[in-house]
């Protein structure tokens, strides 16, 4: 699984907004969190962290990562979900 040794973000993450529904991995669209090729899950997720220099990219993640993260598992808990988001 490759991203069963996901280990703790250096940044927070502001936001974590659902895919509804979940989406294929296609092309250029594609986990943000492995290597190109090493994930085959769908998509379910857009996690926005914030950056030290201010900046808050837009990670799309699958369903393996988003729940077996310690920091994304932490925000869900402490936040939810916010809106959902457009693939």
């Amino acid at each position: 699984m490759p991203h069963a040794a996901a280990r703790e973000m250096r940044s927070p993450i502001l936001s974590i907004h659902p895919y509804v529904p979940a989406v294929e991995q296609q092309g250029d669209v594609i986990c943000s969190m492995a290597s190109r090729g090493d994930c085959d899950h769908k998509l379910v997720a857009e996690v926005r962290p914030e950056f030290s220099d201010g900046t808050s990219p837009r990670w799309r993640v699958c369903g393996e990562w988003l729940t077996s993260h310690p920091s994304a598992i932490a925000h869900i808990t402490t936040n939810g979900f916010q809106e959902p988001a457009v693939p």
